[in-house]
Protein backbone atom coordinates (compact mmCIF):
# COMPACT_ATOMS: atom_id res chain seq x y z
CA UNK A 1 0.00 0.00 0.00
CA UNK A 2 1.15 3.61 -0.86
CA UNK A 3 1.68 6.06 1.55
CA UNK A 4 -0.44 8.35 -0.28
CA UNK A 5 -3.11 5.77 0.41
CA UNK A 6 -2.21 5.43 3.78
CA UNK A 7 -2.95 9.04 4.56
CA UNK A 8 -6.20 8.50 3.14
CA UNK A 9 -7.32 6.12 5.39
CA UNK A 10 -5.95 7.37 8.39
CA UNK A 11 -6.81 11.58 8.03
CA UNK A 12 -10.20 11.41 8.36
CA UNK A 13 -10.30 9.21 11.34
CA UNK A 14 -7.77 11.38 12.85
CA UNK A 15 -9.82 14.52 11.92
CA UNK A 16 -12.97 13.37 13.66
CA UNK A 17 -11.46 11.98 16.28
CA UNK A 18 -9.53 15.57 16.86
CA UNK A 19 -12.91 17.48 16.40
CA UNK A 20 -14.40 15.11 18.61
CA UNK A 21 -11.89 15.79 21.36
CA UNK A 22 -12.38 19.65 20.96
CA UNK A 23 -15.79 19.22 21.06
CA UNK A 24 -15.38 17.17 24.59
CA UNK A 25 -12.77 19.82 25.91
CA UNK A 26 -15.27 22.74 25.12
CA UNK A 27 -18.17 21.01 27.24
CA UNK A 28 -16.04 20.23 29.76
CA UNK A 29 -14.65 23.88 29.74
CA UNK A 30 -18.43 24.65 29.45
CA UNK A 31 -19.45 22.80 32.25
CA UNK A 32 -16.50 24.15 34.42
CA UNK A 33 -17.94 27.54 33.67
CA UNK A 34 -22.01 26.95 34.69
CA UNK A 35 -20.41 25.11 37.72
CA UNK A 36 -18.90 28.45 38.72
CA UNK A 37 -21.87 30.59 37.83
CA UNK A 38 -24.10 28.73 39.67
CA UNK A 39 -21.69 28.84 42.70
CA UNK A 40 -21.58 32.82 42.20
CA UNK A 41 -25.91 32.46 41.90
CA UNK A 42 -26.28 30.23 44.96
CA UNK A 43 -23.87 32.56 46.92
CA UNK A 44 -25.89 35.35 46.12
CA UNK A 45 -29.35 34.09 47.13
CA UNK A 46 -27.44 32.71 50.40
CA UNK A 47 -26.13 36.25 51.60
CA UNK A 48 -29.90 37.71 50.26
CA UNK A 49 -31.31 35.05 52.64
CA UNK A 50 -29.10 36.18 55.32
CA UNK A 51 -29.73 39.89 55.24
CA UNK A 52 -33.55 38.83 54.82
CA UNK A 53 -33.19 37.38 58.24
CA UNK A 54 -31.49 40.26 59.82
CA UNK A 55 -34.12 43.05 58.13
CA UNK A 56 -37.06 40.89 59.07
CA UNK A 57 -37.91 40.75 55.19
CA UNK A 58 -41.03 38.28 54.63
CA UNK A 59 -40.66 38.93 50.85
CA UNK A 60 -37.44 37.84 50.45
CA UNK A 61 -37.86 34.84 52.41
CA UNK A 62 -40.88 33.65 50.80
CA UNK A 63 -39.26 33.88 47.36
CA UNK A 64 -36.00 32.11 48.36
CA UNK A 65 -37.51 29.77 50.50
CA UNK A 66 -39.11 26.47 48.89
CA UNK A 67 -42.53 25.42 50.43
CA UNK A 68 -41.60 21.93 51.59
CA UNK A 69 -38.26 23.28 53.29
CA UNK A 70 -36.52 21.28 56.12
CA UNK A 71 -35.01 23.82 59.04
CA UNK A 72 -33.25 22.14 61.27
CA UNK A 73 -31.59 24.20 64.27
CA UNK A 74 -31.58 24.64 68.51
CA UNK A 75 -33.34 21.88 68.55
CA UNK A 76 -36.28 22.68 66.48
CA UNK A 77 -37.30 21.17 63.10
CA UNK A 78 -39.46 24.05 61.09
CA UNK A 79 -41.26 24.28 57.40
CA UNK A 80 -41.35 27.05 56.05
CA UNK A 81 -43.95 29.08 57.08
CA UNK A 82 -42.49 28.04 60.82
CA UNK A 83 -39.45 29.30 60.03
CA UNK A 84 -40.97 32.70 58.36
CA UNK A 85 -43.20 33.32 61.48
CA UNK A 86 -39.83 32.59 64.24
CA UNK A 87 -37.72 35.16 62.02
CA UNK A 88 -40.80 37.97 61.95
CA UNK A 89 -41.69 37.19 65.61
CA UNK A 90 -39.61 37.95 68.00
CA UNK A 91 -38.32 34.22 68.71
CA UNK A 92 -35.71 34.74 66.42
CA UNK A 93 -33.03 37.87 67.08
CA UNK A 94 -29.87 37.58 65.40
CA UNK A 95 -27.30 39.95 66.99
CA UNK A 96 -24.67 39.15 64.70
CA UNK A 97 -24.89 37.22 61.49
CA UNK A 98 -21.08 35.95 60.60
CA UNK A 99 -20.38 33.10 58.54
CA UNK A 100 -16.75 31.68 57.52
CA UNK A 101 -15.17 29.02 55.71
CA UNK A 102 -18.04 28.96 53.58
CA UNK A 103 -17.89 25.84 50.44
CA UNK A 104 -20.27 24.91 47.75
CA UNK A 105 -20.60 22.28 45.46
CA UNK A 106 -23.08 22.02 42.60
CA UNK A 107 -24.44 18.73 41.72
CA UNK A 108 -26.45 19.45 38.92
CA UNK A 109 -29.72 21.15 39.52
CA UNK A 110 -28.72 21.26 43.70
CA UNK A 111 -25.90 22.80 45.95
CA UNK A 112 -24.78 21.96 49.04
CA UNK A 113 -23.07 24.75 50.89
CA UNK A 114 -21.14 24.67 54.50
CA UNK A 115 -19.41 26.43 56.76
CA UNK A 116 -18.56 27.52 59.99
CA UNK A 117 -20.75 29.93 62.08
CA UNK A 118 -19.97 32.43 64.84
CA UNK A 119 -23.42 34.32 64.63
CA UNK A 120 -24.76 35.36 67.92
CA UNK A 121 -28.30 35.26 68.22
CA UNK A 122 -31.82 34.65 70.76
CA UNK A 123 -33.76 32.19 69.54
CA UNK A 124 -37.08 31.92 72.25
CA UNK A 125 -35.29 33.86 75.34
CA UNK A 126 -31.91 31.82 74.78
CA UNK A 127 -28.87 33.35 73.62
CA UNK A 128 -26.69 30.92 71.27
CA UNK A 129 -23.17 32.27 71.14
CA UNK A 130 -21.60 29.26 70.30
CA UNK A 131 -19.87 28.54 67.33
CA UNK A 132 -21.58 26.40 65.07
CA UNK A 133 -21.69 24.30 61.75
CA UNK A 134 -24.55 24.50 59.04
CA UNK A 135 -25.59 22.39 55.93
CA UNK A 136 -27.94 24.59 53.41
CA UNK A 137 -28.94 22.73 50.66
CA UNK A 138 -30.46 24.61 47.39
CA UNK A 139 -32.03 23.18 44.33
CA UNK A 140 -32.82 25.30 41.08
CA UNK A 141 -36.78 24.76 40.40
CA UNK A 142 -38.53 27.03 37.65
CA UNK A 143 -35.24 28.15 36.39
CA UNK A 144 -34.25 29.89 40.24
CA UNK A 145 -32.71 28.20 43.69
CA UNK A 146 -34.68 27.64 46.57
CA UNK A 147 -33.26 26.57 49.76
CA UNK A 148 -35.09 23.49 50.07
CA UNK A 149 -33.04 22.50 53.36
CA UNK A 150 -31.00 23.80 55.91
CA UNK A 151 -29.26 22.10 59.35
CA UNK A 152 -27.06 23.59 62.06
CA UNK A 153 -24.77 21.62 64.44
CA UNK A 154 -24.04 23.28 67.59
CA UNK A 155 -19.65 23.07 67.92
CA UNK A 156 -18.13 22.93 72.17
CA UNK A 157 -17.73 26.07 73.00
CA UNK A 158 -13.32 25.78 73.46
Amino acid sequence: MSLTAVRRMLIPPLLMLAAFVGFATGQEATGKDSGEAARAEVLKLDDQFNEAVMAKDQDALERILADGLSWIARGDRLNKDQMIADVLSENLHFKSLIHDSVLVQIFGNTAVVTGHSTSILEYKGKLFNSPRLFTTVYVKMDGRWRMVAHHVSELVKQ
